[in-house]
């Protein structure tokens, strides 16, 4: 068992930070999702990037005294961040930006400057050190005899178990940007996590589970009238990359087939290019209604043909126009959302469907044919107390589905949600996918319950997540014996996030209970044939402060 050590007291004498997450990370931006929750900001979607909120809204919400600055050119140092992260057994956690599956210590400390000119161009460099223990952990056990369907995933992505074999030490340029705001838009350079759709712990498309990517930005400033209602959106262009890390057991052979082939088979090892697009429209007749598409497309860059493949166009009208689309070499997804908010009764629904195989139109929607489909639903309710009723007890659910629904899927070539055919790292960006951080075929429900007052907060969640139900569905033993040898993860978390001025200390300690983990299952014991899973137990504990000048 590894002892998790706190943070040296002299880092919490120097650092004492304001949290920069979102509701239910560490990453991400944790006033927005309070925001959200506590109904203090009911003119936003909330779906389109909730944790790029200004420091000086979230102050003016929090009455944090600002003195009126004059000058046309303002400088001045970033928010100084310290993160750690530790787990005793199993790499575990979700929507964790740059950080690692990694069992022990890790951190993650940020700090840098901000320089505005005016309200036109702003810029922040804010660059991350990482630093992660990396300890060796249990692995997919190499006498598992299922290996052909196990290496069947690991060549359709790139989301390694363990990254490497090491001590992990590397700087990122984290949530940095330069952004020019051109009347009701901004265009802009960026290394800053998205979130795209109403989720609030697995979007389906977008989200900050991975670090975030270089890429261009084309977005609305704020959300724009007009006479049928508002709405909001963002175009994106960018680089990927790969997580650099091979498999093990990479000598194995395919005993499938008679040409001795490798199980392995080497990934294209070039950048690949992505491009997306996601937009929200209220409309004026349904006060707190928010509909919108997110879709994003992927494809190496050395095979750019044709000036249609920089856009998010691909499927757009429904037909595929340039040869990679057609070649079906160029992977797309996407999703519809909808979140309706309802303020005088503190409560709000939210439900993003998409498909894993192509951008999801109204027109495909009712395809009667069997394709990749998942789906996120949740909602939440609050309750005013005290005497002053600034106070609220708020409880709340999310479920989220991407295992595919139907077995003859299954039984083939499992066309898993982020996993490509061609583009064979899939959706991920330095080994982590994109979207929601339970992973391919996956299935989680989540339900908690908080005490909110102003940015406050403390609440306890409960979680499952049951791991890659299309591999284990693809495997040969489920039909046999082991048909209930699935791997599930139940976890039991107590945070809570407090607010002083520009000073936040944000906490989580969970208890995490895995069955049968990685599948793993013990058929004879010393009281003979049990037929047992092998589980595991983990301690997680996470720290985040942060000063915001």
């Amino acid at each position: 068992m590894i002892k998790i050590r706190s943070i040296p007291l002299f880092l919490l004498l120097l650092v004492a930070p304001e949290i920069h997450l979102r509701a239910q990370t560490f990453y991400s931006y944790q006033g927005s999702g309070v925001l959200r929750e506590s109904f203090l900001l009911n003119n936003r979607s909330f779906c389109i990037n909730p944790n790029q909120l200004s420091y000086l809204l979230v102050d003016s919400l929090m009455k944090v005294p600002r003195l009126r600055n004059q000058k046309k050119l303002s400088i001045q140092p970033a928010a100084v961040s310290i993160l750690k992260f530790s787990n005793s057994a199993v790499p575990s956690g979700i929507n964790q930006g740059p950080l690692i599956p990694n069992v022990g210590d890790q951190y993650l400390i940020s700090m840098g400057i901000k320089l505005k000119w005016k309200d036109n161009i702003d810029i922040s460099f804010s660059p991350e050190y990482q630093f992660a223990q990396n300890i060796p952990f249990r692995q997919y056990p190499t006498y598992n005899r299922e290996w052909t369907p196990y290496y069947y995933f690991l060549n359709h992505i790139d989301n390694p178990e363990r990254m490497g074999e090491n001590q992990l030490k590397k700087f990122y340029p984290g949530q940095s940007y330069i952004k020019v705001k051109v009347g009701k838009y901004t265009v802009g350079l960026s290394t800053e996590n998205k979130w795209w759709g109403p989720a609030s712990f697995n979007p389906l498309v977008l989200g900050s589970n991975a670090a975030g990517f270089l890429h261009g930005t084309l977005a609305t400033s704020k959300p724009i009238l007009t006479k049928i209602g508002t709405f909001e959106g963002e175009a994106i262009a960018g680089l990927l990359k790969g997580s650099g890390i091979v498999p093990r057991e990479t000598y194995r052979i395919n005993t499938t087939t008679q040409t001795g082939d490798f199980l392995y088979q080497p990934k294209k090892m070039h950048q690949r290019y992505i491009t997306g697009m996601v937009y929200t429209y209220q409309p004026k007749w349904i006060p707190g209604l928010y509909v919108g598409l997110a879709k994003l497309s992927m494809m190496y860059s050395d095979e750019i043909s044709n000036g249609f493949d920089l856009l998010p166009l691909e499927g757009f009208a429904g037909d595929k126009f340039t040869p990679a689309e057609t070649s079906r070499r160029k992977a797309s997804m996407g999703s519809w959302f909808f979140r309706y908010v309802m303020p005088k009764e503190n409560a709000e629904i939210y439900y993003e469907y998409g498909r894993s195989d192509q951008s999801l139109h109204v027109w495909n929607l009712f395809e009667k044919n069997p394709y990749g489909r998942g789906f996120t639903a949740g909602f939440r309710k609050g309750y005013l107390i005290g005497q002053k009723k600034r106070q609220q007890i708020q409880w709340g659910a999310e479920l989220t589905n991407l295992s595919l629904p139907s077995k003859e899927q299954v039984q083939t070539t499992p066309a898993s949600w982020y996993l490509d055919d061609y583009v064979r790292q899939g959706f991920t960006n330095r080994g982590k996918v994109l979207g929601a951080g339970i992973g391919p075929g996956s299935n989680s429900q989540t339900v908690y319950v908080q005490w909110l007052k102003g940015l406050n907060k403390v609440g306890l969640r409960f979680n499952r997540v049951i791991h890659n139900l299309d591999f284990y569905h693809y495997q040969p033993y489920y039909l046999t014996d082991h048909f209930n040898q699935y791997w599930a993860t139940v976890t039991g978390t107590l945070y809570g996030s407090f607010n002083w001025n520009k000073i936040t200390l944000a906490a989580e300690c969970t208890r995490q209970r895995d069955l049968n983990y990685n599948w793993e299952w013990e058929r004879y014991t010393p009281n003979g044939f049990e037929n047992i899973g092998y589980d595991q137990l983990n301690l997680g504990v996470r720290l985040l402060l942060q000063y915001r000048f």
